[in-house]
């Protein structure tokens, strides 16, 4: 059977330029004269080009920047996997699953064709891997160099929108509390919503400064935060909260110290987990469409398998509301 390799000698180009003209790349220029010199050897030579029915499958490795055990207890972590690995599954996408913390995931990197990073890594790490691995997205993280392929929610836009309903509903006492993530090698990823808070605070006239607190995103870190937002006199009549996780601590918390919600003080999350649906009451909340996020994952991991040279690109989800009433 004829190769990559023989097509690109007889008609004269690169291999590169072979298969990319085969895969319809879309940002390859070539002359007419030049294509028709590639058809004429795929002709002349019965190249057939390789399908998924002639082929082993694509390895595809998921690294989750999260231990097996911190990710059973996050939601939002777990719906993205969850996401990304049906995708996989349906399009035949072998899987390795692969943990940060694992001692050898490099010894990896030879064996699968694609990586799919999940979570903060540093910029030395993101260059590593990209160096490692032909085809690499960074999903939930957004990086300021156009070199990496990542995906991200519009966090600019969900803000504006969720403090623009808080405006309206009559807000101007207004609590934003938040989590920080940090990495091994002590690398810290900030909140990039804080920075926007205090933008659309300021532009809206709320009293936000002795309301805003940081901690981690989990129910115990919003407990606590809720405990010191109950102590404040005066209270905010709102209080958003980065996470789900920490809503529902913090809900905790306020009735803990016989507040109602809405009544007293109105709390709206972030992720739109389900089980925000059932607390008591029912949480509105910013929704983060992790499962699509997921998917969008494994969309772009197959258009980089399937072109040899694609195009980094950073491709940022649109968010919405979901609104249950706990904002009033």
């Amino acid at each position: 059977m004829a190769t990559l390799k023989e097509v690109a000698a007889l008609a004269g180009v690169s291999q590169a330029a072979v298969s990319r003209f085969l895969n319809n790349d879309p940002r390859l220029s070539l002359p007419d004269s030049t294509r028709q010199r590639i058809l004429d050897a795929v002709s002349e030579l019965g190249y057939v080009k390789k399908t998924r029915k002639n082929r082993d499958p694509n390895r595809v490795g998921i690294l989750h920047w999260y231990s097996l055990e911190q990710e059973l207890a996050d939601p939002y972590y777990l719906s993205i996997r969850s996401g990304i690995e049906e995708y996989c599954a349906r399009e035949q996408l072998q899987i390795v699953r692969l943990f940060k913390a694992d001692a050898h995931i490099r010894d990896v990197f030879g064996s699968i064709d694609g990586l799919i990073c999940l979570g903060k890594f540093s910029r030395q790490e993101m260059t590593e891997f990209t160096s490692l691995c032909p085809s690499v997205v960074f999903v939930d993280m957004s990086s300021p160099d156009p070199a990496f392929t990542t995906i991200s929610f519009d966090f600019e836009n969900a803000m504006k929108d969720v403090m623009e309903r808080i405006a309206r509903k009559g807000h101007r006492r207004v609590a934003f509390v938040t989590g920080k993530e940090s990495l091994n090698d002590a690398t810290e990823y900030p909140d990039p919503r804080l920075p926007l808070f205090r933008s659309y605070a300021e532009k809206l006239g709320f009293e936000f400064e002795p309301y805003l607190m940081t901690g981690e995103f989990t129910r115990e870190s919003g407990y606590e935060m809720g405990l010191q937002l109950a102590l404040k006199n005066p209270l905010p009549t709102c209080i958003l909260c980065a996470s789900d996780p920490i809503a529902i601590g913090v809900s905790a918390a306020l009735a803990s110290h016989d507040l109602k919600i809405p009544e007293d003080v109105s709390v709206v999350g972030f992720d739109d987990i389900e089980d925000v649906r059932y607390t008591n009451p029912p949480l509105s909340s910013v929704r983060l469409d992790s499962f699509t996020m997921g998917q969008y994952a494994g969309i772009m991991m197959k258009m980089m398998l399937e072109n040899p040279h694609p195009l980094p690109a950073a491709v940022k989800l649109p968010c919405s509301f979901s609104d249950r009433g706990s904002l009033m």
